[in-house]
């Protein structure tokens, strides 16, 4: 596993940790050779080190001292003044004159002290600086003012760091200030760098996904939505991008579904418009004919008003055929689903439709079989997908009497309905084209008392609603073959 597959939050503690660990050990590593050093060169080196990493002393409760006044002055709404004292007596102890002021009013002196001498000490060492500590080989100089609570606490005296000629002169003691002076500066290097390198490398593990993640968003606002996200971490991040790619993927694909839509809602108002505007004329030209005495015996009215009834009629299946294919197609029509036995429903089909059809033009076979075959089905919107397939057979027939086979082909858990007819056919590349609304192997549309094209639209939208699959395939020696698959709920012998 790589690091940038590690959770963000687990990546951050341990950044934290690191830029925390590493300067305490580093610190303490400072400590151990500077005491080791003392060591090596001598009492004298020790009591300095002692005087720069003071562990008991006056040097020590100096310090603590004044580390102590400072939070107590960052205490909200101000510190008691008997809460300071402990700490004041500790400077004053030393040597170490010391003034609380709270708004500029004094709260404390040291008694004795001249408030005037001791402000003076101070800004002549501190400056205007509103938090300092200088103690050097002269005196010692305090000053702190918190933003917080408005406490100013300033402290001076004449008390040296160290007693002048404490410490041996030579070469020794400016061997070790070096060492301490330069393993100090390489730590704080070294710190710097470390700190500036983690972070640049969990910014960089951050900002790179989302970088992508902002062009993948940009891209998506501007309509494209081909730009895939390609970030391979596993954390946080990787997982967000990963779900962002998804919607992109969910995006798109409605993007497609609603174009189609679209389209196919264009291409039905288009057909709607054509196949009712070939009749409306006609109703239009007989009406004119009659108004306008045209039609001026009573056979010619006749029939000039019979060719606008057919006409209504035409235009009346055209509703009816759009009405239906609309609730289709939006799921609007309930399903009564029974179980039905499709050997013995197309048997029984077959010899009640025979003689009808024949007398249409329509010559019907079936050799039902032995084997049974139990399908779902809504007995009424079924008799409506046999009777738009066999209206579609009839009207594309190329002689007086078109043959139409029904075979019946069991399969493991589905059942295959073959509807093949030798009418005039459909070319290959127009046979997916089939089943879309108001498509017509007739490019110009002319002849509208050939079908809506909405009956095999009908057809398609029926057979999905039973959980089934339609296509159409060319019959061996010319005509049109309708297949059909649907699902085997019972299996009887």
């Amino acid at each position: 596993m790589q690091v940038r597959d590690i959770s963000v939050k687990k990546r951050l503690l341990f950044a934290n940790f690191m830029m925390v660990f590493i300067p305490v050990c580093l610190l303490a590593l400072i400590g151990a050779a500077a005491f080791a050093g003392l060591r090596f060169t001598g009492a004298a080196q020790q009591r300095e080190l002692s005087m720069l990493w003071p562990e008991k002393g006056p040097a020590l409760s100096v310090q603590f001292a004044v580390s102590s006044l400072r939070v107590k002055a960052e205490k909200k709404g101000g510190p008691k003044l008997h809460e300071m004292m402990e700490d004041l007596q500790l400077l004053e102890a030393q040597g170490i004159c010391a003034m609380v002021l709270r708004d500029g009013d004094v709260s404390y002196i040291t008694p004795g002290a001249d408030r005037m001498l001791l402000q003076e000490s101070v800004r002549k060492k501190c400056g205007d600086s509103q938090s300092m500590m200088l103690w050097d080989d002269d005196d010692f100089a305090f000053c702190y003012t918190s933003p917080r609570s408005g406490t100013t606490i300033l402290a001076a005296g004449n008390v040296p760091f160290l007693a002048k000629g404490s410490i041996p002169e030579g070469n020794t003691r400016d061997f070790w200030e070096g060492i301490v002076f330069v393993i100090l500066g390489l730590a704080i290097v070294f710190i710097i760098a470390l700190g500036i390198y983690l972070s640049r490398l969990l910014s960089e593990q951050i900002l790179e996904p989302l970088a992508t993640l902002r062009f993948a968003a940009s891209e998506i606002r501007k309509g494209n939505m081909e730009v895939p996200l390609q970030v391979q971490t596993q954390d946080e991040l990787g997982e967000t991008c990963q779900a962002f790619d998804r919607m992109r993927q969910e995006l798109k694909k409605a993007k497609e579904t609603q174009e189609r839509y679209e389209q196919n809602r264009k291409e039905l108002i288009a057909g709607i418009s054509h196949d009712l505007s070939t009749p409306l004329t006609s109703v239009k030209g007989y009406a004119s004919g009659i108004l306008d005495g045209i039609a001026r015996t009573e056979e010619k009215q006749h029939h000039y008003i019979e060719m606008i009834y057919q006409k209504a009629c035409t235009m009346e299946k055209l509703v009816e055929s759009l009405f239906l294919f609309s609730k289709l197609d939006l799921g609007r029509i309930p399903f009564r689903l029974e179980a039905v036995e499709l050997y013995s429903y197309f048997a029984d089909f077959a010899a009640e439709r025979k003689t009808v059809l024949a007398e249409r033009g329509l010559e019907l076979s079936f050799l039902p079989e032995k084997e049974r075959a139990v399908v779902q089905l809504d007995r009424i919107q079924f008799q409506r997908v046999m009777e738009n397939l066999i209206e579609n057979s009839i009207k594309y027939k190329q002689r007086e009497q078109v043959r139409v086979q029904l075979t019946l082909e069991k399969q493991t858990d589905r059942i295959k309905l073959s509807f093949a007819d030798d009418g005039v056919g459909v070319a290959k590349d127009e046979l997916p084209k089939l089943f879309e609304s108001f498509y017509r192997t007739d490019p110009a549309r002319t002849n509208v008392a050939k079908g809506s094209g909405l009956g095999l639209a009908i057809v398609k939208q029926i057979i999905v609603g039973l959980q089934g699959t339609i296509w159409a395939e060319q019959t061996p020696g010319g005509g049109l073959t309708i297949c059909i698959l649907l699902p085997i709920v019972e299996d009887e012998g």
